[in-house]
């Protein structure tokens, strides 16, 4: 499982457009007055422009070259001002021996640059916004976990370690072999390195093997396999 096409929607629109298209330099796909595509590595990643009086925000994490951390961290640093937490700017993650920085984008979404130093491939080119090699993970916000987790089984999605899933923090969805992830959260939890708590928005992600999974817009977990 990979993370083909992810859908989001933006409040500050045009700002968030300038953002990732001219200072990140990601490659455009196509465009409309109220939506844009761009390209990050095997990932294809659509913004809509939210109605006027709504301000949507998402958390997704890119993966970078397993060996192009800090030069990663010094790319970003002249772009955008790193989140902290505890006066860090910058976290290990044990459990998948990876590391990451984090920062928000014009729309206020909570972006995560991961360096997976055991799953993800190397590069030997400097590194720029076509260093990144895909989305591999993006959050998924709900208003019951359990339930909507459970949905997923029927589209042979899983927790990663098939491990039974708890009622509250996050959840991981996905092969660990794939290194790619849906993480799913109850709405209210604080995220990491970010002093907002998870709201439900409507969003679409479409996987690889042709599985969908939405967000509707009365706020409702769908899932289908498009095959």
């Amino acid at each position: 499982m990979n993370i083909k096409h992810v859908t989001m929607y933006a409040s500050n629109f045009d700002a968030t457009k300038q953002f990732y298209l001219n200072k990140f330099q990601f490659p455009l796909i196509s465009e409309d007055s109220d939506r844009f595509t761009m390209n990050v590595g095997k990932t294809t990643v659509t913004f809509i422009e939210a109605s006027l009086n709504e301000k949507p925000f998402y958390h997704f994490a890119f993966d970078i070259p397993s060996n192009q951390f800090e030069e990663a961290k010094i790319w970003a640093k002249e772009k955008v001002t790193l989140s902290k937490n505890q006066g860090d700017d910058e976290v290990y993650f044990e459990g998948i021996d990876a590391k990451s920085i984090y920062f928000e984008d014009p729309a206020g979404n909570i972006v995560e640059f991961i360096c997976r130093l055991s799953d993800a491939k190397q590069s030997t080119a400097p590194f720029s916004a076509s260093s990144l090699q895909k989305m591999s993970e993006m959050s998924i916000v709900v208003k019951d976990k359990l339930k909507s987790v459970s949905a997923l089984h029927a589209v042979s999605i899983f927790e990663r370690d098939h491990k039974e899933v708890a009622a509250e923090g996050l959840t991981f969805m996905g092969a660990r072999k794939d290194a790619s992830y849906l993480l799913f959260v109850n709405e209210g939890r604080t995220w990491f390195f970010s002093n907002k708590n998870a709201e439900v928005f409507p969003m679409e992600v479409l996987l690889s093997d042709g599985v969908l999974v939405k967000i509707d817009e009365n706020l409702e977990l769908v899932s289908s396999n498009r095959g």
